[in-house]
């Protein structure tokens, strides 16, 4: 005999035990109180989600092979969500992100407050729903630490590159939005603060990926002590696909919940997507919330620009970097202040990768993170594997032609990158008997100490074990040639090397290409 329970789990999709009882009363003529015994009692392929429970003592049920299902995580949401629970609005804002986020943005996008009375932190949150069994931590190459939905094995093996491609075009974004609030005077030019890898700015109790205090008439409120207090603007920002209602709960949460909060002046609240569902849209409308878009902020040319940064990063994981389109990318972005630098440095991983494409082996992989046997890890910018002959670890420091690699960072390379990785590689079944070679790739020059550190360690390793290479900007610029593309060669020159000197009036004059700066 079929179970009735089951029966209705299977057909209905995972739902409180609530839905089920209901469901016995009305079909099968049960009591109340027998319907929820039978419940309780149902086995077999029934499963019952621990730790979080709902209102009534109701429990989210669910079929074992459900488990992890686009219907198993929405139909969870909406019941989270219909109570005002803070574990929907986390796990919905990270189902919006793709099921994965870093965890340093965890407390922006959960929507609950860092700290406030009669509210779960994000901590909380997030230690809860690990108990839980819905999130786990994982390390994701090219970002490190992250929060996941708990799915298979290897769900996100293939999410990593596009994920990562869409969070340096949101770091774009923020500049643009930056950029935009400063230019119309809407804020205090230098107080403008913007998510980092290990930080978010607030206001109030919340983390945004953007705040400024803003001095417009509107936005000032006086305080007990009679002076003038500023009002602020913060964003949030999102530029994968369409935000849905779900997904736009926490952020419309995180707003409300603020307004209360007696101490913090007005505040201009932004969202800002590429698209959104219409009855997303109308939600933040009704708010009191900005739903912008990139096109309607900064126009379709930086707009195009942010959109093709995206396609451009992911495609260049896996196959060739187009580099006619760097040159459209530096004008579309370079009006932001701040973007070419930032573009050069980012771009400069992704033109590394083509060239070991074209010069090692086909087989290239970017932002690869290897644990060594004690447990200590490190990253990889980019990994070239020629079949039983070798491998080659190359780091890329994408840094202004006209100045120096910080000491710090090529001692972190030398002295921890390499020997984690080298570990890592003689523990490895099919790579331990491979010839190995650790690269390092800057656009910019090193300082005499890193020079004559890098000198002495490539005469004290033996080669039997690994071998070290620098190549800076001439280097790099010949290994351009070495390929055969003039168009990575036309690249490379113009955005990433210093421009020759030039004679003006008799006098030898250093030039530096537009959007350099000193230092940067």
């Amino acid at each position: 005999m079929v179970d009735p329970v089951e029966n209705f789990i299977r057909y209905q999709g995972p739902c409180l035990t609530s839905a089920v009882s209901d469901h016995l009363v009305q079909n099968l003529g049960l009591t109340p109180a027998a319907a929820r015994k039978r419940v309780s009692r149902a086995s077999g392929e029934v499963k019952r989600l621990a730790y979080i429970t709902f209102p009534r003592k109701a429990r989210y049920v669910y079929l074992e092979k459900q488990f992890g299902s686009p219907e198993y995580w929405s139909n969870l949401v909406d019941a989270l969500q219909d109570t005002n629970s803070a574990y929907g609005y986390a796990i919905a804002a990270i189902r919006l992100r793709g099921g994965v986020i870093p965890e340093s943005q965890f407390p922006i996008a959960s929507g609950s407050p860092l700290k406030q009375a009669k509210h779960l932190s994000p901590e909380t949150v997030l230690q809860r729903l690990i108990q839980a069994g819905l999130l786990e931590r994982r390390d994701v190459p090219g970002l490190g630490a992250c929060i996941s939905l708990v799915q298979s094995e290897h769900h996100f093996d293939f999410m990593a590159a596009e994920m990562r491609a869409r969070l340096i075009t949101e770091e774009f974004l923020l500049y643009a939005v930056r950029d935009w609030a400063r230019k119309l005077g809407f804020v205090s030019y230098d107080k403008v603060a913007m998510r980092g890898p290990d930080s978010a700015p607030t206001v109030g109790t919340f983390a945004w990926d953007l705040t400024a205090p803003s001095y417009l008439s509107f936005m000032v409120k006086p305080g007990k002590d009679g002076k003038m207090k500023p009002g602020f603007i913060a964003c949030d920002v999102y530029l994968g696909g369409e935000v849905d209602v779900q997904g736009i709960r926490p952020f419309i949460n995180k707003c409300l919940t603020l307004r209360r909060l007696r101490n913090v002046g007005p505040c201009m609240q932004i969202f800002v997507a590429h698209k959104y569902s219409e009855e997303a849209f109308a939600l933040l409308k009704q708010n009191g919330i900005v739903p912008a878009t990139p096109g309607n902020m900064f126009g379709d040319e930086i707009a195009e620009g942010l959109a093709q940064l995206s396609s451009v990063l992911t495609k260049a994981a896996f196959t060739a970097l187009n580099p006619e389109g760097l040159d459209l990318l530096f004008k579309r972005l370079g009006k932001i202040e701040g973007a070419s630098v930032q573009l050069r440095g980012t771009l400069f991983e992704y033109l590394a990768a083509e060239i070991a494409r074209k010069t090692i082996s086909h087989q290239v992989k970017m932002n690869q993170i290897f644990k060594s046997p004690e447990g200590k890890k490190a990253e990889a910018d980019v990994v070239a594997l020629v079949d039983d002959k070798s491998v080659t670890f190359i780091e890329c420091k994408g840094y202004n032609p006209y100045a120096d690699v910080p000491n710090k960072e090529f001692t972190h390379w030398l002295q921890h990158n390499v020997p984690v990785i080298y570990a890592a590689v003689k523990a490895h079944p099919e790579w331990k008997n491979l010839k190995v070679q650790f690269e390092f790739w800057s656009t910019a020059s090193l300082s005499d100490d890193a020079s004559a550190m890098f000198d002495t360690a490539k005469k004290t390793i033996k080669a039997s074990r690994y071998t070290i290479e620098l190549r800076l900007g001439k280097q790099i610029h010949q290994l351009c040639k070495d390929t055969g593309n003039d168009g990575l060669v036309t690249s490379f020159r113009k955005h990433f090397m210093k421009y020759p000197p030039v004679e003006q009036q008799g006098v030898v004059v250093h030039v530096q290409p537009q959007g350099w700066m000193v230092g940067a």
